[in-house]
């Protein structure tokens, strides 16, 4: 897969997930805007997610309603690697990535394997760095894993 589509509201909730333990750090900004514009964010819309890695954004300001299944999962498990970058998960970031799972509809079992992909991508070499963000990499692990989900 050599693109990935995936819309403002996703990048809009991990930086809420971000914002989860109280900061958003430098890196993980930059990491998070740059995934965005290689998602196809632009305009008006990657200005907003600009500027929710500047200014804190809560989950529930952000509508998750109607999004594909597939969008609905990769975000969930982008938020879960997103969570444990720093290498340890706040209680914060906890409920947060819990009320983003049931805003997303995403059932508890999915959840679970999402954030497997996630782990197996964070466990990579660099996999841990926010300056990488290989979401294509994580995506493409979620097709291996839940291919039943996986558009194309």
């Amino acid at each position: 897969m050599s693109t990935m589509n995936l819309p403002k509201r996703s990048f809009l909730a991990l930086s809420a997930i971000g914002w989860a333990d109280g900061s958003l750090n430098r890196k993980e900004a930059e990491g998070l805007v740059r995934a965005a514009k290689a998602c196809g964010v632009a305009g008006a819309d990657l200005t907003e997610v600009e500027r929710a890695t500047k200014e804190r954004i809560a989950l529930r300001d952000i509508d998750m309603s109607g999004m594909p299944r597939w969008e609905q999962v990769l975000t969930y498990a982008l938020a879960s690697w997103l969570a444990s970058l720093d290498g340890v998960q706040s209680t914060d970031e906890r409920e947060t990535l819990v009320q983003l799972g049931d805003a997303l509809g995403v059932d508890k079992a999915l959840r679970v394997r999402a954030s497997a992909a996630a782990n197996d991508i964070a466990c990579l070499p660099d996999g841990g760095r926010p300056d990488r963000f290989d979401f294509v990499k994580l995506a493409e692990r979620l097709r291996e894993r839940l291919p039943q989900l996986a558009k194309d």
